[in-house]
């Protein structure tokens, strides 16, 4: 008895066409005929980017604020006072689109500010930063208010 060769599924071999089949079975009803072990995968991957592009923002904004807050550098403020307001912005969207990621964004702060710490003392040795954030860790705060002008 010979074994059918190996196929391989169309959501490994062209993952845009899967997709394009995933939506039109969806828009159908045709529910029998999904790639449901996937198409769960590929839900959840979703999350955990949000999730991931929360995380790693964060950390971006901590350390641009840290920067601004303790480094008295008037040719550098205007570029992290750029970046501050970019990965703001974007963390607004994202929350923005899904509200329930506030919550993710309190939990992984103790995190993200660790990262950040670490990454601006190996940059600036000579300066002394906070071991813990001293300013407010409200997300409305940390995407709105100037700490550097108060």
């Amino acid at each position: 008895m010979t074994q059918a060769p190996y196929q391989i599924s169309l959501y490994d071999s062209d993952f845009a066409l899967w997709i394009e089949d995933v939506a039109v079975k969806l828009r159908a009803r045709d529910f029998d005929r999904i790639d449901v072990d996937n198409l769960v995968e590929e839900i959840e991957s979703l999350g955990r980017s949000d999730k991931k592009e929360i995380k790693s923002r964060l950390t971006t904004l901590l350390a641009h604020l840290l920067k601004r807050l303790y480094i008295d550098s008037a040719y550098d403020n205007r570029g992290w006072e750029l970046t501050i307001r970019e990965q703001r912005k974007e963390l607004m969207l994202l929350l923005e689109q899904s509200p329930s990621l506030k919550i993710y964004f309190a939990e992984v702060f103790a995190g993200a500010y660790g990262i950040a710490l670490a990454e601006v003392r190996e940059d600036y040795a000579k300066v002394t930063f906070p071991d813990r954030w001293p300013l407010s860790q409200s997300v409305d705060d940390l995407l709105s208010i100037p700490f550097w002008a108060q």
